[in-house]
């Protein structure tokens, strides 16, 4: 396939990830309608899509509330890989990874757990609880172009007044039901009827809970023009009063980044391809560190991840997948 068509289908791509990304259960005729292009490609364009890994989700997390709570536990490990392991067998385990960095064993759950009884644990680095996440919307640019941007929005940023720590948990009040369709829809474009039908729940539950999740979940679609197996996934740790501001920066990029509110900080992925990208994106963190939107960080490289979808005390899948905590 030539440049220019490859370019294209590149753009057509993007209106399709924009189109799902504000509306994540928008029909094919919509997405058609919206997009100018015929349903069919859009059917055809959505599979080479998903089959290359230029876009992942959308899909469901959940909000910290009173009755659920999940802990984000940033470890080192004599053997991390054999830890890796071991926790896919954890109950309460909802997502774990091995990295390289200032940590090397990265572990979500939905209980809080005393990690340093497994054998070869040496110290965490972070532990706290996981509040909102956040994919910002990327735009279609370049990575010049990102970092173009990136820089007009540092260069304006003054550090005269915090930005304020909305840290909230909401009033979860689901039942049986609720979470079937948590688990069943967590990837939320699927057909509904017979789902609704094979886990034994109606359709107006269905809708109702559907109206639930602005107050409970949060929705995230990613897309990587390069496909997703060729990117590098680094993860910071930040220690800011300027919450919002790091976010903005990191909406910036080509690529999605997946943020996490832990405790007082935030865990931050963003996926890079090369090493003068890798060069850049360093060089903005202490520019960022320069100029006191960020008070420091810690960082490590994301090797190998493995997602657990839990079902009160019984694993209820367990497989690797990128990262999308």
């Amino acid at each position: 396939m030539g440049k220019i068509s490859q370019d294209k289908r590149l753009e057509s791509y993007y209106r399709i990830f924009e189109q799902i990304y504000e509306n994540p259960v928008i029909s094919i005729y919509d997405i058609s309608q919206n997009t100018r292009l015929s349903r069919n490609t859009v059917a055809k364009y959505l599979e080479e899509m998903y089959a290359n890994g230029i876009m992942y989700g959308p899909y469901i997390r959940m909000k910290s509330a009173a009755t659920y709570k999940e802990y984000v536990y940033l470890m080192n490990f004599s053997d991390p890989w054999k830890v890796f392991h071991e926790l896919r067998a954890f109950s309460h385990v909802v997502y774990n990874a091995v990295t390289f960095g200032d940590w090397n064993t990265l572990v979500v759950t939905n209980k809080s757990l005393d990690f340093s009884q497994l054998a070869g644990f040496e110290n965490v680095v972070k532990q706290g609880v996981r509040y909102c996440s956040y994919t910002p919307k990327v735009g279609y640019m370049t990575w010049d172009e990102s970092f173009e941007r990136v820089y007009e929005q540092l260069n304006r940023f003054s550090p005269l007044q915090k930005e304020y720590k909305n840290r909230q948990s909401t009033s979860l009040t689901w039942e049986e039901d609720q979470w079937k369709l948590y688990h069943t829809f967590n990837f939320m474009r699927k057909k509904i009827v017979s789902l609704l039908r094979k886990i034994n729940v109606g359709y107006e539950i269905y809708t109702k809970w559907m109206k639930s999740l602005d107050n409970n979940c949060t929705i995230h679609t990613g897309f990587y023009p390069e496909e997703l197996k060729t990117y590098l996934s680094y993860c910071f740790l930040f220690y800011t009063d300027y919450e919002e501001s790091v976010r903005s920066v990191f909406s910036c990029f080509p690529t999605t980044s997946f943020i996490i509110e832990v405790d007082k900080q935030l865990l931050v992925f963003t996926h890079i391809t090369s090493s003068e990208v890798k060069r850049k994106l360093i060089c903005l963190i202490y520019d960022m560190k320069t100029k006191k939107m960020i008070k420091g960080f810690r960082q490590a490289v994301a090797l190998s991840h493995s997602q657990c979808r839990v079902r009160r005390q019984n694993i209820y899948n367990c497989s690797s997948q990128c990262i999308r905590m």
